[in-house]
């Protein structure tokens, strides 16, 4: 899943990032919508993660939810 699919379904993501980064405020993650540098600078500093480590994150967690909606897709 791409960034920009992430954006566009961001209301159904957020559960599921709220999943994946327990230490998140869900609230928060309003303000980082369609900003992708703030939203890894916030699972960074939540998360303790340097920047590199939070971007391999946000990468990894694209890819998890891509597979996830592909798999539904199939289904």
């Amino acid at each position: 899943m791409a960034w920009k699919q992430l954006f566009e379904n961001w209301a159904e993501a957020l559960p599921k990032i709220v999943d994946l980064y327990p230490h998140v405020d869900p609230i928060a993650l309003q303000r980082f919508r369609g900003n992708r540098s703030l939203f890894v600078a916030y699972i960074a500093a939540t998360h303790e993660l340097t920047l590199a480590e939070a971007s391999d994150a946000v990468d990894d967690m694209l890819l998890r939810f891509g597979r996830q909606r592909e798999t539904l897709a199939a289904a």
